[in-house]
């Protein structure tokens, strides 16, 4: 089952990505101080919760909110208005960085919005993020979520966009019917960062 996540549980929801994405290749090269990195991917992504929803985008859960995706819609963006309506928390917290991991964050952010733009002209959705409390992955949750942003896609007839610094993502995705459409090198930290999209198909899960 999956429901939108309501606004009281911004928070917990960015707990949740935070701890899901402790172990990413990106995030370890990028927030380097490992006594810290948790608090500032919840601070991200707290940030990230807000925007998306002032971009009306949308944010879907599963019952007890253990695991979460933010999607941006065809022609949607996480703009100035958007920071406006979500309190400025995305640059607020950007703000509170050390110079060298707001660089490097930046650095990473800009280069792979640059490549999905140059890659997917036209209208798509976007995953930003998705992620399982860490302790419920395997149960099928993040699959339940994937399922869920696939069939609203078909439905419209749209393609969906994605980036993933895992390799083991990669298959997963694939089972989907993603197709990996470039493989590059985030700026800064040398990681490999798979660009995938699916292309709309008659629903069948």
């Amino acid at each position: 089952m999956v429901v939108a996540l309501p606004s009281n549980e911004y928070k917990r929801a960015s707990e949740v990505l935070g701890r899901a994405f402790l172990d990413d290749p990106l995030w370890r090269a990028t927030f380097l101080d490992a006594d810290k990195r948790l608090e500032l991917l919840v601070g991200m992504l707290t940030g990230a919760v807000k925007a998306t929803a002032a971009a009306r985008g949308v944010a879907e859960t599963t019952p007890g909110v253990d695991a979460v995706a933010l999607w941006l819609p065809p022609g949607r963006n996480i703009g100035f208005w958007a920071m406006v309506r979500s309190g400025f928390a995305l640059p607020r917290f950007t703000m509170s960085l050390p110079a060298k991991d707001r660089n490097r964050m930046m650095a990473v952010l800009r280069q792979l919005e640059e490549r999905r733009k140059a890659l997917m002209p036209d209208p798509h959705w976007y995953l930003t993020t998705i992620g399982v409390e860490p302790e419920r992955q395997g149960e099928g949750l993040g699959s339940t979520l994937l399922r869920s942003g696939i069939r609203r896609a078909d439905h419209e007839n749209t393609s969906i966009f994605l980036d993933t610094e895992t390799s083991g993502n990669v298959a997963f995705y694939q089972h989907f019917g993603f197709e990996v459409i470039e493989e590059t090198t985030a700026t800064e930290s040398g990681v490999p960062v798979w660009l995938m999209v699916r292309r709309p198909t008659s629903p069948r899960m």
